[in-house]
């Protein structure tokens, strides 16, 4: 792992009420990642919320020791149904996690508890929770692969975990009889918007086995937008492979849908 700054926090609250559809709380083991991926929407909600931080955002990492404690506590109040959703706004899964072990603890209090719980990583370390995970009744894993191409990797998210290491936990955590969706967020324009691409995303999706893809276009605002240009710029001068005319995303959304009829797979 690259230099980081990583430091130990107490936390008051580790479930965090929201009104995104799909859960009622979320769950965030860590603040900061050091993953940095280059279209990460943190660090853009950061500085809309008048967050500034010192340190690059991917150069540091805020652990909260406490947090499966107050989980403990939360969870007294928390109704039976109520979904949770872990790693919304950290990678809860990043390398940090072999040390703290705060994840692994929080999916143990979890595992006593009928709530659903949804996972949400791009890390193989997952793999070594797989024992917990098949404890909790209803749970739902979400791996982050944005890409099937290693040296798609490199160029737009080159901290995060290489794709081999992906698919090897997303065949573990199906042999385990775990429910696993892919997320593919984002379509990256210029690279994966084409036709050829999404039928190649698909089809090796539904051969891993997975039981939805999960999929979303980057989030256009100009700190997204315009370092995705200038990445897209130095990997195209490498010569790598063929560019095809990007679809608009009504068609992306027609052709992922008709891929997604041809391989018998939900996306949405």
């Amino acid at each position: 792992m690259r230099n980081v700054h990583v430091e130990e926090i107490k936390c008051k609250t580790i479930l965090n009420k929201t009104k995104m559809g799909f859960a009622e709380y979320t769950l965030n083991a860590y603040l900061g990642c050091v993953f940095g991926c280059s279209y990460c929407y943190v660090p853009v909600m950061r500085a809309r919320r008048g967050q500034i931080d010192e340190t690059q955002w991917g150069r540091w990492v805020q652990a909260k020791v406490n947090a499966p404690d107050v989980l403990r506590r939360q969870m007294l109040n928390v109704d039976s149904d109520a979904r949770i959703a872990i790693g919304t706004a950290t990678d809860s899964w990043q390398p940090i996690e072999k040390k703290y072990e705060i994840s692994r603890r929080i999916l143990k209090e979890l595992s006593y508890y009928p709530n659903p719980v949804h996972v949400l990583t791009r890390s193989p370390l997952l793999i070594r929770d797989i024992d917990i995970l098949t404890r909790i009744e209803n749970l739902r894993v979400g791996v982050s692969l944005p890409t099937f191409d290693d040296q798609i990797r490199r160029a737009f998210e080159p901290e995060a975990p290489a794709i081999p290491g992906r698919v090897n936990l997303i065949k573990r955590l199906v042999t385990a009889g775990l429910r696993v969706r892919l997320f593919w967020c984002p379509i990256l324009y210029g690279v994966h918007d084409n036709k050829s691409s999404v039928r190649d995303y698909v089809k090796r999706a539904s051969e891993l086995g997975v039981e939805r893809i999960v999929w979303d276009t980057l989030n256009y605002t100009d700190m997204l937008w315009k370092p995705h240009l200038a990445l897209l710029s130095e990997y195209r001068k490498l010569g790598n492979g063929r560019w095809q005319t990007s679809l608009s995303k009504d068609e992306l959304r027609r052709e992922i849908a008709r891929c997604a009829r041809e391989f018998n797979l939900n996306c949405g």
